[in-house]
């Protein structure tokens, strides 16, 4: 098994603007990045192109440590919007709860033949400030509101 999948350099001590794994999450959890297993960094770090090293470890047990470069501000909020428009991520499950119950409640409070599935979908959008589309709507409608879905538009 390859101790190395990525190539990373390996350096004799850890620099200054580098954290290990646990620094890392929790700066990150500072940030609003939400990461629940350790043992996805190398894989989260990759697809967000961000930079990792390998340093020394001291004794002869053990895996060789990876630390993790601090992220700028600009790189946080790349990261932070690209977590929120995927459903699989822990932010971009917590946004779709909320997408869910902005569809409802829109959906319970407008009167008969006013709306539309594109417009419960545009107004979510702007409330959340994440984009959403028709096919969501009526997927929780169909699933929560199916008795009432001829309460839309045509």
């Amino acid at each position: 098994m390859d101790k190395n999948p990525d190539n990373l350099k390996l350096l004799d001590d850890k620099p200054s603007d580098f954290l290990d794994a646990d620094e890392f999450i929790s700066f990150c959890l500072k940030k609003k990045i939400l990461i629940k297993r350790k043992d996805n960094l190398p894989r989260f770090c990759r697809s967000n192109g961000i930079k990792m090293v390998k340093i020394k470890r001291e004794g002869s047990g053990g895996s060789v440590p990876t630390v993790y470069k601090i992220l700028s501000e600009t790189k946080i909020k790349e990261i932070i919007d690209k977590l929120k428009d995927n459903n699989n991520s822990l932010l971009g499950r917590e946004i779709l709860k909320k997408k869910k119950e902005k569809i409802l409640e829109i959906f319970d409070k407008a009167e008969p033949d006013k709306e539309t599935k594109t417009s419960i979908a545009l107004k979510v959008s702007q409330i959340i400030g994440v984009s959403c589309n028709r096919k969501l709507v009526k997927s929780v409608l169909d699933q929560k509101r199916s008795s009432k879905i001829n309460k839309l538009q045509k």
